[in-house]
């Protein structure tokens, strides 16, 4: 998932859990040219981010580990520490608006209730997810409106 800084999502995919994150993240990175990227520790092959970079001279940057031999300045490990907070924000933010994602099924319903029975259901509830995320953000910035919850309420 590829969010700008206000936590807006520019890019994402729905891949197998047993992808390779690398190998997920680059048809979204293609979606952006020349920009500073932050992203986690999955990402920190410095082979596979000088091929990104190459490919479409967005530049990755992750934490460093303690043993490697290239480390960041003392400046930037907090400042990309601070960036990864705000994307797991959009993360956790998205995750918990409306139904879990990875619930089974519905309080006070039979187990067999499942959300999401196929992978297209699963597609469209993710797609409905991020544009819920979306529109809250857009109601927030432009008009002062708070959303909490999209969940209707009994009257």
């Amino acid at each position: 998932m590829l969010s700008t800084w206000n936590g807006i999502l520019i890019a994402y995919d729905i891949v197998p859990a047993n992808t390779d994150e690398t190998i997920a993240a680059e048809s979204v990175l293609e979606t952006v040219q020349s920009r500073n990227i932050y992203a986690d520790k999955g990402f920190i092959s410095a082979d596979w981010q000088a091929t990104i970079t190459r490919r479409t001279g967005n530049r990755i940057w992750t934490l460093t580990r303690n043993n490697q031999h290239l480390q960041h300045s003392n400046d930037l490990k907090p400042f990309i520490s601070r960036v990864r907070q705000r994307v797991e924000g959009v993360f956790h933010e998205i995750q918990n608006t409306g139904r879990n994602l990875d619930s089974a099924a519905v309080a006070g319903t039979p187990a067999s209730r499942l959300l999401n029975k196929t992978v297209d259901g699963f597609c469209v509830h993710i797609a409905a997810k991020v544009a819920s995320h979306t529109l809250r953000l857009l109601l927030r910035r432009r008009f002062g409106i708070d959303v909490l919850t999209f969940q209707s309420q009994p009257i």
